[in-house]
């Protein structure tokens, strides 16, 4: 059975909302409720764990998901919550997934293609192609390079690891001061030189981290009901 660690714990401070937006409503239902629908809803999945800003564990509670074991207070930053989260695991824990709570529409298929690719290779991630021309700049906003696309990808959740590789990776983070530098689960697990496996996610697997993104949220929504 699969473990799942849904952080969810930032102030959303580029949204400009009155409150964090993974609470925020998506079409009558909060964003994290609906993320955690999903996997709630799994019969690969048996444990869920939430992180979540402090005031909000009784919110999240209150969802009244039986699969939600743990809610724990976020830390000060992303990779710091996950790791508290990854410490309430069982230590027999088989694969574990990190996914974020504001990306609502994880399909079944996407969840099954990356726990499948972890258990083979021990770590995988949902991505998808860069389709932008990506340039670098120096200072001043001066181009510098243009990248080459064809090998770029843009990482997604979830992310899918052993849980000995995971463990191995955040404990060397906490231990090396590289914690909070992580933006994402699998940077922590390249850090180690592990090889990790690029799993092909879909465009609607979108986060939403601006009011714009909300709008577009909308319109899956819409699309989905006609």
């Amino acid at each position: 059975m699969i473990k799942v660690v849904i952080p969810a714990s930032g102030i959303g401070a580029r949204f400009g909302a009155d409150m964090p937006k993974q609470f925020l409503e998506l079409k009558g239902e909060p964003i994290l409720k609906r993320t955690i629908s999903a996997f709630q809803n799994l019969d690969m999945v048996d444990e869920i764990i939430a992180a979540v800003p402090q005031g909000y564990a009784q919110t999240v509670a209150d969802y009244g998901f039986d699969k939600v074991r743990h809610i724990v207070e976020g830390g000060q930053n992303r990779a710091s919550s996950v790791y508290t989260a990854l410490k309430k695991l069982p230590k027999d824990t088989s694969i574990v997934l990190i996914h974020d709570g504001v990306r609502p529409f994880v399909t079944c298929e996407l969840v099954q293609a990356v726990a499948d690719a972890a258990k083979q290779h021990g770590a995988a991630i949902a991505a998808a192609p860069v389709t932008d021309t990506i340039k670098q700049t120096g200072q001043n906003f001066q181009i510098e390079a243009t990248l080459d696309r064809t090998h770029l990808w843009s990482a997604q959740t979830p992310q899918g690891f052993t849980y000995d590789i995971i463990m191995q990776a955040y404990h060397q983070a906490e231990k090396n001061g590289t914690l909070h530098q992580a933006t994402d689960d699998s940077a922590l697990v390249e850090a180690l030189s592990i090889p990790i496996y690029i799993v092909l996610s879909s465009p609607r697997n979108i986060k939403i981290t601006t009011a714009e993104d909300l709008l577009i949220a909308k319109t899956f929504l819409n699309e989905d009901i006609k």
